[in-house]
């Protein structure tokens, strides 16, 4: 959670002079956490060289490590995509081009298998492939020496000084956004500490003003002797706190570990703005089991690129109510806006998912995070960029968290086939048939059928109710009674005449429609994420052990703080 700081003119220059000494000892750091260096040792050395407290001093190493280890994941998976796209390009160049083996224009043949087009085609892939080659060998060998780059305010922004006038920045403009981006002025929590942690500490001590939370700073030595005041510090008005202040105040009282940050940031209309940052990590919840999970019913969610379908389904596969649309615009938005507006979907997801009564929320494990290249999914640039598009990543790392707050489950199921039965079939069904009104009609799609596809898929049922033809059911969601099947002509509406009723003992081979999506039905359809936060250092919610098979999971962890 964030709050705005009211300063006076002295407190603030007094936390920025706090805050550029801080940042420099942690630029100065991150060469030896680069080293791998002793934590222990650079903790002490920062003490000793800028004269700050040991937790600053612990609180940059930590964070500097932190980056290290980004760094490190960032540069296996290039690697690993680098090996995919090598791969698939050496297996298709192998191949004679379909032009020189038999001249078809089928996708796969078994003469020229899946060689590429033409003969130019294929000598441009030879030449890519060498190019990929020599960057892959030149990660490998970073990896092996283990130099990871770290550069803190980002390659991007430290690449745009050398071009101010294709940015629209001048120099001054850069100047400002670079320290900003660089700056770093934080304290991590320590239990057992009044106020939260001992550098950056929240704490009632003003006998005038009961109730009201007053932030003290721990001030470095240099900074002292330059402003002439103590080593300790409190500001002159309250830290206004409105979001979880209850669970807040609830950590403070029993001095349980509460992380603090001070950011520096220019407002829209340029003035400077002092906002504090307060994270913590809540106590970890008994897990639910899949079992519990189903009690009830969940909601599917479609993830597209430009929206969430959710459908609220009970505990037999059938959906209640009407399905939702949640839109979700992210595309030419820069990084902070995007995760904003992805938040505030999932909030409303979420709420949607409370208000219904569901316990769990059922979601697809897509494949788009590996690989997104041409080499994958051909010269369909248009294609290639929708996938880009869709924050999976980002998506199930949030809802793995959010929904650990709200008291969720997280269901991860398999992707395939749900987008196709749930317009040939569900989309008839939520329309409300032939007889629906147009504007009911258009209001539906087939992401909304996935939607129910997803969520009876999670729920252990099928995706369709049945055999194709005249033993087909009228609606997919209909159950069958003892006695009687509907005989239907498969558009929704039913026969006059009753179809007859197969003895018991008749042998009959229904042909089952989804052939492939019924086996994965049939498997345990995913991991559950318990309803339990993120533990630093460890697994987050959703995130489960390997398997045997291809049962899918929900993947990344949740960041280790619970931020408002």
């Amino acid at each position: 959670m964030g709050s705005r700081l009211r300063l006076t003119g002295w407190e603030q220059q007094l936390l920025a002079a706090v805050g550029a000494h801080l940042s420099r000892a942690r630029a100065t750091d991150l060469a030896s956490a680069q080293r791998r260096d002793r934590a222990n040792d650079r903790q002490k050395e920062l003490s000793a060289r800028f004269g700050i407290h040991s937790r600053y001093a612990g609180s940059i190493c930590v964070d500097n490590d932190a980056a290290v280890r980004a760094a490190k994941e960032q540069l296996w998976a290039h690697q690993r995509q680098l090996q995919a796209a090598v791969g698939r390009l050496e297996r298709r160049t192998e191949l004679p081009s379909k032009a020189a083996a038999c001249g078809c224009s089928k996708r796969r043949c078994e003469r020229c298998g899946s060689g590429y087009a033409t003969e130019n085609e294929r000598v441009m892939k030879r030449r890519r492939l060498d190019v990929l080659r020599g960057e892959l060998a030149g990660v490998q060998r970073r990896r092996a020496e283990g130099r990871y780059g770290v550069c803190l305010g980002g390659v991007q922004l430290a690449t745009t000084r050398h071009h101010f006038h294709d940015a629209g920045l001048n120099e001054q403009q850069w100047r400002r956004a670079w320290e900003e981006r660089r700056a770093w002025f934080g304290c991590v929590g320590n239990a057992g500490v009044l106020g939260g942690n001992p550098c950056l500490s929240l704490r009632q001590d003003d006998q005038d003003r009961p109730g009201e939370w007053f932030l003290t700073v721990s001030v470095p030595e240099p900074v002292q002797a330059r402003f002439g005041c103590g080593s300790r510090v409190r500001l002159t008005h309250p830290v206004p706190l409105h979001h979880r202040r209850e669970e807040l105040e609830e950590r403070l009282h029993a001095r349980r570990a509460v992380r603090l940050g001070v950011d520096f940031t220019t407002a829209r209309r340029g003035r400077e703005k002092v906002m504090l940052r307060i994270a913590w990590v809540r106590q970890a919840q008994p897990a639910l089991t899949l079992q519990q999970a189903r009690l009830g019913g969940l909601v599917g969610v479609d993830l597209n690129a430009d929206h969430l379908a959710a459908a609220r389904l009970d505990q037999d596969g059938n959906p209640i109510g009407r399905p939702i649309r949640i839109p979700l615009q992210l595309d030419g938005l820069p990084t902070t806006t995007r995760d904003a507006r992805l938040r505030e979907a999932i909030t409303a997801l979420l709420d949607f998912a409370a208000t219904t009564g569901a316990r769990a929320v059922a979601v697809e494990e897509l494949g788009f995070t590996d690989d997104t290249t041409r080499e994958k999914h051909g010269r369909n640039r248009r294609f290639r960029r929708l996938l880009s598009g869709f924050p999976t990543l980002a998506f199930r790392t949030r809802l793995a968290a959010m929904a650990a707050t709200a008291e969720l489950a997280v269901v991860t199921v398999d992707p395939r086939y749900t987008s196709k039965v749930g317009g040939r079939d569900w989309q008839r069904v939520l329309t409300g048939g032939p007889t629906a009104t147009p504007a009911l009609q258009t209001s539906v799609t087939r992401h909304e059928g996935a939607a129910v596809a997803i969520g009876r898929r999670a729920l252990a049922h099928g995706l369709t109710a049945g055999p194709r033809g005249p033993e087909r059911r009228s609606a997919p969601h209909q159950r069958r009674r003892p006695g009687t099947r509907p005989a239907g002509r498969g558009d929704g509406s039913t026969s006059s005449h009753a179809a007859p009723v197969r003895a018991p003992g008749t042998p009959t081979r229904p042909i089952p429609r989804d052939r492939a999506g019924a086996r994965a039905a049939r498997r345990t359809p995913a991991a559950v994420s318990a309803p339990a936060p993120p533990v630093p250092g460890g697994r987050g919610p959703g995130e489960t052990v390997s398997r045997a098979g291809r049962t899918p999971r929900i993947g990344s962890a949740a960041p280790p703080a619970s931020p408002g």
